[in-house]
């Protein structure tokens, strides 16, 4: 199994990346990196890294692939994903934005121990999916931080699926966290985060 992430796939959330100092060049096509083997245990709590870095939390819709494929066409991308989820792609923000100055990989601000966060998976169908839009939340400590839904993506569900699968084979069981939206914010110890799928709490995460 492989988990791939994507970069800036909401339009606000790059105003928001340029607002955090994060420069950024103009990307047509997705943006695509991998998150290792850094997949968090379901129900266990994340431990902040010993890296004395600001690790940020970021909420994405996460889509399960189903069956391989390579090459898939965009029209045919459907076939490869049933279930979905809210996930969290934790990222050390100071070591992404220095990667980014650099023009280096983002590899330590992205693949570190528990960084890829998944909630209990729903049926694509039970969502109503893609007849209707995913609306998705987040909320931190109580507060609702993010909000979004699958409408608001620069590239749709289908189209990363048919871009990545040009350039690797897609597998059952690989993992694609698609783009957070606004609203992007530290963690600390004893913070609490909760995922939302529509009304449904589908994650919820004790920092320690």
């Amino acid at each position: 199994m492989k988990i791939l992430g994507v970069g800036f796939n909401y339009r606000e959330h790059t105003a928001e990346a340029t607002d955090l100092g994060i420069g950024l060049p103009h990307q047509p096509e997705p943006l695509f990196f991998h998150k290792g083997d850094a997949l968090l245990k379901q129900g266990m709590p994340f431990f902040l890294p010993d890296m004395g870095s600001r690790i940020d939390y970021e909420a994405e819709l996460v889509v399960q692939i189903c069956r391989v494929g390579k090459c898939i066409a965009e029209r045919f991308a459907h076939r490869y994903y049933q279930h979905i989820t809210l996930g969290i792609d934790f990222t050390a923000r100071d070591l992404q934005r220095a990667a980014i100055a650099e023009g280096k990989p983002w590899l330590s601000a992205k693949v570190f121990d528990g960084s890829a966060v998944v909630g209990h998976w729903i049926d694509k169908d039970t969502l109503g999916y893609p007849e209707h839009p995913i609306p998705f939340a987040l909320r931190h400590n109580g507060l609702e931080v993010q909000r979004s839904d699958s409408s608001c993506m620069i590239h749709s569900i289908d189209k990363l699926i048919a871009y990545i699968s040009r350039y690797q084979t897609l597998r059952m069981g690989d993992l694609i966290f698609t783009g957070t939206p606004v609203g992007t914010g530290p963690v600390a110890i004893g913070d609490h985060l909760e995922g939302y799928l529509g009304e449904e709490r589908v994650l919820e995460l004790a920092i320690k």
